[in-house]
């Protein structure tokens, strides 16, 4: 209770991890019928991890309400549906005001500019477009088809793969090529493949394991024939997703092996550039009284996602790359950790309560008065955009992710090979350079 942001927010007992799972007990003893009210309860739930992380008698309570919701999928009681855009639009249903709000990420939804298989379908239905104040642009030429791989590309160096996902992909491709220009200016070989899928989490997370084991397989297939030493991701939810990989392949055995040996290539962005390739140790080389893009120190509030602080076990990393940062004034918030309130699906089942959970964030980060708020999920990044736009504070406030302020800074600087590191960091099996 202590930690439940939802809980934190209602005082009900049906919205704490212990209520749903005498529930779900009741369901198993045959003493409760499946119901509509059931499902509803099962989905006010981040699946953020904190009730998990300190539970005295580790139960796993996250995967225990995750498989009550697979339940639901498997028995044919799937939840209503959250594509109602199309059907809309051929019904001449959409007033005005939101097809000029929705704009470019609604037409990218509809013409099936963004694919099917992408995470974003199940993100953003019509109810997203109605009840926000602010909608994210599309970049219309995404982040993967813009990207080109170099042709004098080095041997030398670690083999890294990213996996860019859906949110870096369509909405924040500066994330992307933040990354893409800062390993360029470290050293090592860097692969992106252009068939690689969305991670699976969307369908995940609302019970659909078949679609989310369809999706991991193309994604295993895709990077396994690259022969990587490292596979990174740029956002938290993807990457914790990758992290858990094999735990969805629990019953098949060979696909579980596979599954195990991309899940222990991955490691976050921010934490593979401090820990192994050197970064911080540059950037506080760097003697530049400016923050990037702008005059003066710039105020960052840096704010923890659950799917990295707790996910992944990754808290420091993000914040000694922005203490190094030259022109860049860290600032810690109250309460360092407190989810913002998007989990997923819970930002479009339960919206209302989503943005109270925001507007307590809200009220901690605006006490420290920042320029900037960064952090490390597309999916956090969506919803401070939002707060950002409810509270009047677009004109002063700015929502990034903290490898954006990097690359900015080192730009004009190219990376010594005397700063780096020994290179590669994880060993992969039969690895061949000259391939």
């Amino acid at each position: 209770m202590s930690a439940c942001p939802v809980y934190q927010t209602t005082f009900r007992e049906v919205d704490v991890a212990r209520g749903k799972l005498a529930l779900l007990e009741c369901v198993k003893e045959g003493t409760l019928r499946w119901s509509s009210r059931f499902e509803e309860i099962l989905s006010r739930c981040l699946l953020c991890g904190a009730c998990a992380q300190v539970c005295a008698n580790r139960v796993q309570t996250t995967l225990m309400i995750q498989s009550g919701r697979q339940w639901f999928f498997a028995a044919g009681k799937k939840p209503k549906s959250r594509r109602t855009v199309l059907r809309n639009v051929r019904k001449g249903h959409l007033p005005a005001k939101v097809l000029l709000k929705g704009g470019a990420l609604l037409q990218a939804l509809v013409c099936k500019k963004i694919p099917e298989t992408s995470g974003l379908h199940l993100r953003f239905p019509l109810s997203f477009f109605t009840e926000r104040h602010t909608v994210p642009p599309i970049a219309w030429t995404p982040f993967l088809d813009d990207f080109r791989p170099r042709p004098d590309v080095s041997a030398e160096g670690p083999r890294i793969g990213f996996f860019v996902g859906c949110g870096a992909n369509y909405l924040f491709p500066e994330m992307a090529w933040a990354l893409v220009r800062i390993l360029r200016q470290i050293g090592g070989t860097l692969f992106i493949p252009r068939d690689q899928v969305c991670c699976g989490l969307p369908a995940f997370v609302s019970g659909d394991t078949k679609t989310a084991r369809k999706l991991a397989r193309k994604n295993i297939e895709v990077f396994a024939s690259l022969k990587l030493d490292a596979i990174l991701t740029v956002c938290a939810s993807c990457g914790s997703h990758l992290k858990a990989l094999a735990s969805l392949f629990a019953d098949d055995p060979s696909s579980c092996d596979a599954a195990a040996s991309m899940a222990q290539k991955h490691m976050d962005a921010m934490a593979f550039l401090v820990d192994h390739l050197g970064l911080e140790a540059y950037l506080k080389t760097l003697h530049s009284g400016e923050a990037p893009g702008s005059t003066g120190t710039l105020r960052v509030a840096y704010h923890d996602p659950c799917h990295l602080r707790i996910g992944q076990g990754i808290t420091q990393a993000p914040r000694r790359l922005l203490t190094a940062v030259p022109g860049v004034q860290l600032v810690e918030a109250p309460h360092p950790g407190q989810c913002c309130g998007h989990g997923g699906d819970f930002n479009l089942f339960h919206f209302s309560l989503s943005m109270k959970i925001l507007d307590r964030r809200m009220q901690d980060l605006e006490k420290v008065k920042p320029d900037r708020i960064v952090t490390g999920c597309t999916g956090c990044l969506l919803q401070f955009a939002e707060g950002i736009g409810r509270r009047g504070l677009a004109g002063r406030i700015k929502v990034c992710h903290p490898l954006v302020l990097v690359e900015r800074a080192i730009a004009p600087c190219p990376i010594p090979a005397q700063s780096r590191k020994n290179l590669p960091v994880f060993q992969a099996e039969d690895t061949d350079p000259a391939q």
